[in-house]
């Protein structure tokens, strides 16, 4: 805000289009048209499938690595916890179960949606940032091509897919990590952990987890 010569410049109030309690609201409405935007022209042609491939490869080359490494505390945490707990109680024999479907169900879908969303989706803002500073969003627009269409419908495409395969490495690994640290660390028996798989897991759990993300 100027101020007119003789008086002293104000700070930016609520109202002055600054600091508005409507922008929040006003971002809010913006990315739901924008999701909207994003969905129409999923169903367009042509379908960018050379882009396509090459964002599923990009979100899966920075997302993988970090997926796994987190995976691995996840899955050790869960079954230390419950190796502890089921001991208490007398179950030892449904460590291997109660594991697999705290994997599966809970821990799994949550890394996924948090490494995608973090280290997949900084990515593609960068790239799109980028994209921006130098015009090339712009000039897209001049020559009459969608955005949207060309560069957006890939990115989120390939984020879906991504998605789907990195919940079940997360699971591996999980489950893997868990095993380890069950059997090396607290001695238990890798015959019961691995035969209690399906006491309490079911085919459901594994794609009710799948289905998350």
């Amino acid at each position: 805000m100027t101020a007119t010569p003789g008086e002293k410049p104000k700070a930016p109030g609520l109202l002055d289009g600054k600091l508005s309690p409507l922008r929040p609201l006003r971002a809010s409405g913006n990315l739901f048209a924008f999701a909207l935007d994003v969905i129409r022209a999923v169903f367009r042609r042509p379908f960018q499938l050379r882009e396509f491939i090459q964002q599923t490869w990009f979100v899966a080359s920075v997302t993988i690595l970090p997926t796994a490494l987190v995976a691995i505390p996840f899955g050790a945490v869960i079954a230390l916890q419950l190796g502890s707990l089921t001991r208490q109680l007398g179950a030892q024999s449904f460590t291997g179960s109660a594991s697999v479907l705290a994997v599966l169900r809970e821990a799994s879908p949550i890394v996924t949606a948090l490494l995608i969303a973090g280290a997949g989706g900084s990515a593609i803002c960068a790239d799109l940032g980028a994209r921006k500073i130098r015009d090339e969003i712009d000039a897209m627009e001049v020559l009459g091509i969608s955005p949207i269409q060309r560069l957006v419908v890939p990115r989120v495409l390939a984020s879906m897919l991504v998605a789907v395969l990195l919940n079940g490495l997360v699971s591996v690994v999980g489950v893997t990590g868990g095993y380890f640290f069950n059997v090396i660390l607290q001695g238990g028996t890798p015959g019961a952990y691995l035969a209690s798989f399906s006491a309490l897991a079911q085919v459901q759990d594994f794609w009710s987890g799948r289905s998350r993300p």
